[in-house]
């Protein structure tokens, strides 16, 4: 068996690198397997620093075959790239539990780097970018660690000093080798934390004031953004079954990759970036009637936007808006829109309530709608994140005759059914509503507890939004759900602990928008630099040339940088000073020596005085043998002083130095 001399700061590495790790994947897995690997990197930990024997094979056999009965019935067949991280991760584990020998670890090492590399399948951003390269270091570290007898100090500025080298070659590629599409794709990983669901219950929807996850990122071309309110439409939900909106068989069937044309003057359109997180669904977001000419997108005859495919992925696409008012209304979509069928025998005050406020008003729809806002406003609502729970068949009722407590969803769906019971035309839409600005980098960035609900309904031949949440709490309107001050305790409330529950105090409200700005810049400038964006940028620089000269170009490029490297390692070293540069390593050595009371004697050679030393010296005598070879070949022999003997002459010289550790 190959006992490797590094044996314990080896196995500790990996114990922090597949720790991190799990701090990463801990909220895409279930909590009992979560535990178990929690408690494979503890016992790991505890047998190397108590000096324990390792379990034998098998213990460990057993252990993990039951480990892999837990994976299947815990994580499931469902989601296949999770479960390929999950028997990733256990096996990995497992492995460094039993490992003894050389190979085994070179083996664990080769499975971290694949380990490190799934990281990025749940998490994109600056931050895990910035702790998954420290880890690839270390995890380089450990690799030069088993085939050398370094310390972890020395092995790791070896690694870093590479990880540097390769940068820039990196950013080459990144900028200038074209993008080409993926060959094959595997199922994205159930890594989105936002969206909204197509069938949506709206008394639930105040739930998702709960997550301050980020949604989406909106960057205006002008330089000032347009006067709000911002409604970021998503989902149109036209089919009420007295309880939940949905959205209905024939709209579904409607939804076409044609882009939509609008009768309008070109200046009358809203232009503007977003830059939108993974998502569980494939509705994206615009304000109006949105078109895109993005490749993925496709683009409904309502306005709304659809991603086609790769879900796990963040994406940023150009955005146009025409007025709501400009999109006309099919005979079908009338039809639809006013159709309560499924819920005609529910909720008979509210429809009472709509008929008597239509007569009162002449039957006039437009006189209508704004008794309609009359009435929310004059009636004791409230607008609130925590509804009381109401249940049964007619919780419209309940809601406007008796709680009048409620979050968007309660005053979108009775103003929705209101519209409806006498005949005008009106819909559900699910969407957002606002967003934080920032006002020095020009963006708008929306979370999920900025979700809203409202009514979009046809009167005078057009489309118009009514939103009872104008006259219930008109402070919503503007900017984000976090700014609103007359519920801020309910707001923070909700939220787990994190800086935007302590933005009340002025230090981290400062350093959150510090970090949301930064991510902001490296989404939009890493993340973002998709095929579009490189295409734009390879076509002003090298003009009108095809991809696969730019393709040569870049390859060429980066062959040259590597052989020309190669060419300096290679190369003679020659210094400006008179003095050899391994004299002045054997001088270094030698003032270590003398400070251990090893002084060189009169007459005595370099050769004898390292010979003598290294018998004096046991603990180091390999590496002061090593480095009195290379002093030969060098001195005498008249090796060329390459790049490479140079950088080993260094080396050699601070493992001499280097204080050895005592043996437990």
């Amino acid at each position: 068996m190959n006992i490797i001399p590094n044996h314990k700061a080896i196995n500790l590495s990996l114990c922090v690198i597949y720790s991190v790790v799990l701090c990463f994947i801990f909220p895409e897995l279930p909590p009992v397997f979560n535990s178990l690997l929690v408690a494979l990197c503890i016992w790991n930990g505890v047998t190397i620093l108590s000096n324990r024997n390792k379990p034998n094979a098998v213990i460990a056999n057993i252990l993990a075959a039951l480990s892999l009965f837990v994976l299947f019935y815990d994580v499931g067949f469902s989601d296949t790239v999770t479960l390929f991280v999950a028997m990733l991760i256990l096996s990995s584990l497992f492995k460094l539990l039993q490992a003894t020998t050389k190979k085994h670890y070179q083996t664990i090492t080769l499975l971290s780097f694949f380990s490190l590399s799934t990281v990025y399948l749940f998490s994109q951003s600056i931050l895990a970018t910035l702790i998954i390269s420290t880890l690839y270091i270390l995890n380089f570290s450990v690799l030069a660690l088993i085939e050398s007898k370094h310390n972890l100090k020395v092995a790791s500025k070896k690694s870093a000093k590479l990880l540097l080298l390769a940068l820039p070659i990196a950013v080459f590629l990144l900028l200038f080798l074209p993008k080409l599409p993926a060959f094959w794709q595997l199922p994205g990983p159930k890594l989105a934390k936002t969206g909204l669901s197509e069938s949506v219950n709206p008394f639930d929807i105040a739930k998702l004031s709960n997550s301050d996850e980020l949604v989406f990122r909106a960057q205006f071309n002008d330089e000032k953004p347009p006067q709000g309110p911002y409604y970021w439409r998503a989902i149109i939900h036209d089919e009420f079954d007295g309880k939940t909106w949905l959205i209905s068989d024939t709209l579904k069937q409607t939804q076409t990759h044609k882009p939509i044309k609008h009768n309008v003057a070109n200046e009358s359109l809203q232009r503007y970036q977003i830059f939108a997180e993974p998502s569980s669904q494939p509705w994206l977001y615009g304000l109006a009637v949105a078109t895109s000419e993005h490749g993925d997108i496709k683009v409904t005859e309502d306005g709304l936007l659809l991603r086609s495919q790769f879900l796990s992925n963040s994406i940023n696409y150009s955005v146009k808006s025409a007025p709501l008012s400009s999109m006309p209304i099919s005979r079908w979509q009338r039809l639809q829109n006013i159709q309560i069928d499924l819920a005609e025998n529910t909720n008979q005050q509210t429809q009472s309530l709509a008929k008597n406020l239509f007569s009162a008003n002449d039957n006039d729809p437009q006189r209508f709608y704004s008794a309609m806002y009359n009435y929310f406003s004059s009636n004791g609502f409230s607008y609130t994140l925590t509804p009381d729970p109401m249940t049964g068949d007619n919780t419209l009722d309940q809601f406007l005759f008796s709680n009048k407590r409620g979050f968007c969803g309660h005053y979108a769906s009775s103003a929705a059914f209101m519209f409806r019971s006498i005949g005008i035309p009106a819909r559900v839409v699910s969407g957002y509503l606002g967003g934080e600005y920032n006002i020095k980098s020009g963006y708008m960035s929306v979370y999920q507890y900025d979700a809203h609900a409202w009514v979009e309904v046809y009167i005078k031949n057009r489309w118009t939004i009514f939103d009872a949440t104008a006259v219930v709490s008109p402070e919503r309107l503007n900017g984000s759900l976090s700014q609103h001050q007359s519920l801020s305790d309910e707001f923070t409330s909700n939220l787990g602990f994190g800086l935007l529950r302590l933005s009340n105090i002025a230090g981290f409200n400062w350093l959150r928008l510090k970090l949301e700005n930064l991510d902001y810049q490296w989404t939009s400038w890493v993340l973002g630099f998709d095929q579009q964006k490189q295409s734009s940028f390879l076509k002003d620089i090298f003009g009108n040339k095809q991809l696969w000269q730019i393709a040569l170009i870049a390859l060429a490029t980066v062959t040259l940088i590597f052989i020309g490297y190669f060419i300096y390692l290679s190369w003679p070293y020659s210094s400006k000073s008179s003095t050899h540069p391994i004299v002045n390593d054997y001088l270094k050595i030698e003032q270590w020596l003398i400070k251990k009371n090893i002084k060189p004697e009169s007459n005595e050679t370099p050769l004898l005085y390292l010979q003598r030393a290294s018998y004096a010296l046991p603990e180091k005598s390999n590496y002061i043998e090593q480095f009195k070879q290379l002093y030969s070949d060098v001195r005498y022999r008249q090796l060329v002083f390459s790049a490479y003997r140079k950088k080993r002459s260094s080396d050699l010289v601070k493992l001499i130095k280097t204080k050895t550790k005592r043996k437990q």
